[in-house]
């Protein structure tokens, strides 16, 4: 299974792994050597970049993509359970929009995307010096700088003004700060560049291009980079830049206003992106990069659940994955064990550190509670005592001696001693989206591939585009499509809280959800679980009712800006408010 990537990302693994931290590969096999076949080619070069992904975008424990994606926006947190998961206050703060450039995480996620970049840089300025003697590499280069593009599209979106190095001759500490609107032209016209070159090959089935960028990968990215255009073509020159964005509704309902929202359109209308020969708004490239997606094959897979089962790479639906293999490239997700209460896990031969879960609002959306629940509900998350499905019987709270029963509307930012064990422990709804691997005997290791994007995304992009140009029926049966997969009752109306919605019921845990918050204007919102004055550790600040929006772009790292003398933190950010030590 999953053999012709894996084992080329095995074999790069190896050559690596033969040299000490001072020497290279090169240092080890002469250039000529290490280009002597079409596979040592690929594997110095594309399988070496490839398999340096690891868990950076999605399954780390802390300095993930997915990590600054999710459990800063409304829908996901990881509680302080009388002592337990209060780490010095880092989920707390992240969750309450405290965030602080020393804490690890924000270094560790910064150090991963940046690692990439790195290492496609290296292998592009190896793979140019061949080109006039081999001009059957180029298409390795398109790949690399996509690939390239893609990374620095994700830096962008999480830090806003970051250091643009194209070259290995040139460090990542030597570089200036570029403006976010100049990396936004570079990314999307690196893209524009690469797609006409790339393979129209499925990156999530097993084959040559299993889990490489190919023109789908690149679409979806050059989509993501056209919805959020009129964030990322801002430069944050002062604390206000992102004023724009802030949210007006301080009910805690998070509710995104139609009245922002004509404002944001507007903007996309004036924005331009060239692609495949012809200038469009970012409206219309979005829509234009979905319809490409489409006509390359992708549809939505009949089943929403196979798209994160085992054996998800023969999905239809998934754009871009990890590939995971337990024996031949493993990648630890500690995602799945850090949702799951103790008992839960172990009846199942897993461990569970009863961590991260929904936030109360999410389970609003999604209908908790009600006569109708979105059917996705139970796709997605463990609720009450369904985790028996699995288990067989009931197992134990781990503190009072009652039944395990997760309580998705008992979650809360910190518990106390004065709180209810039985509510301490089993608060919170669990991610449930990804099946269980049975076959494995890993504990954080599972051969479902990691999916990054789907096109359900690719549809909802689209529809949110088609709103935004006024197109408002067309949205709806787009939005009605993507419900009727899962049987949902059709939508009548659509409202733009109505797509932000829809977009938290399908891509739950996908990683989307900050990015969907900052442009539909509710980031900056207090909701149910997080507004001033809510109970939190002693280790982490009260909720940061951001006025101005520059919590929209994290800070800069501490540890970066001591590399690179050359760089300034992102406004607004203080010495503080960043708790630097």
């Amino acid at each position: 299974m999953k053999q012709y990537i894996i084992g080329s990302m095995l074999l790069s693994s190896i050559l690596l792994a033969s040299c000490s931290l001072d020497e290279t590969p090169r240092s080890k096999f002469s250039e000529k050597e290490a280009f002597s076949t079409s596979k040592l080619v690929y594997v110095n070069t594309v399988a070496n970049v490839y398999s340096s992904i690891g868990n950076g975008l999605y399954g780390s424990d802390g300095g993930s993509v997915h990590t600054f994606q999710e459990f800063s926006s409304d829908a996901s947190m990881i509680p302080g359970r009388q002592g337990d998961w209060v780490d010095g206050g880092a989920w707390q703060n992240i969750f309450l929009h405290n965030f602080e450039s020393s804490v690890s995480k924000y270094n560790d996620v910064w150090n991963n995307l940046y690692r990439v970049i790195g290492l496609a840089n290296s292998s592009i300025d190896r793979l140019n010096k061949y080109l006039g003697e081999h001009p059957e590499y180029a298409g390795y280069v398109y790949e690399l700088r996509a690939l390239r593009a893609v990374y620095y599209y994700y830096v962008m979106d999480l830090f806003g003004q970051v250091p643009l190095v194209v070259s290995s001759e040139v460090s990542a500490n030597e570089v200036n700060q570029s403006n976010r609107s100049d990396v936004f032209k570079f990314v999307t016209s690196e893209l524009a560049e690469c797609i006409p070159h790339l393979s129209d090959s499925k990156s999530q089935n097993e084959g040559e291009y299993y889990g490489r960028i190919t023109k789908a990968v690149a679409y979806m990215c050059m989509a993501k980079c056209a919805i959020n255009a009129p964030v990322y073509t801002i430069d944050d020159t002062n604390p206000t830049s992102y004023s724009a964005f802030v949210g007006t509704d301080k009910s805690g309902k998070a509710t995104a206003s139609e009245e922002q929202g004509k404002t944001v359109s507007e903007m996309g209308k004036n924005i331009n992106i060239t692609l495949d020969g012809e200038t469009r708004n970012a409206w219309e490239t979005a829509v234009y990069c979905a319809d490409q997606i489409a006509s390359l094959g992708y549809r939505l897979q009949p089943s929403y659940a196979d798209n994160f089962i085992v054996a998800n790479q023969n999905s239809v639906e998934n754009i871009w994955t990890r590939p995971n293999d337990c024996v031949n490239y493993k990648i630890d997700d500690y995602n799945i064990v850090r949702t799951l209460h103790y008992n839960h896990g172990g009846a199942i031969g897993y461990q569970g550190w009863n961590g991260a879960c929904s936030s109360k609002q999410q389970m609003l959306v999604y209908g908790y509670g009600t006569a109708n629940p979105d059917p996705r509900l139970k796709l997605n998350f463990y609720t009450d005592k369904d985790y028996m499905e699995e288990t067989g019987k009931a197992v134990e709270d781990g503190a009072t001696g009652k039944d395990l029963e997760y309580m998705p509307l008992a979650v809360k930012v910190d518990f106390t001693a004065t709180d209810d064990p039985h509510a301490m422990k089993c608060s919170g709804a669990r991610m449930k989206k990804y099946e269980f691997d049975k076959s494995t005997t890993q504990q954080f290791s599972f051969n479902n591939d990691l999916v990054i994007w789907r096109y359900a995304d690719a549809l909802l992009l689209k529809a949110e585009a088609e709103y935004r140009m006024g197109n408002k029926a067309e949205a709806l049966t787009i939005v009605n499509e993507v419900r009727g997969r899962v049987a949902a009752t059709p939508r009548t109306e659509l409202t733009l809280n109505d797509i932000l919605d829809e977009r938290m019921l399908e891509l739950a845990w996908e990683g989307v959800r900050r990015q969907d918050q900052i442009r539909f204007c509710t980031f900056t919102e207090p909701t149910a679980d997080r507004f001033k004055g809510v109970t939190h550790n002693a280790s982490a600040g009260d909720y940061n009712d951001d006025t101005q929006g520059y919590t929209m772009v994290y800070p800069i790292p501490y540890a970066v800006l001591n590399l690179n003398k050359k760089l300034h933190q992102n406004p607004g950010y203080t010495k503080e408010n960043l708790n630097f030590i």
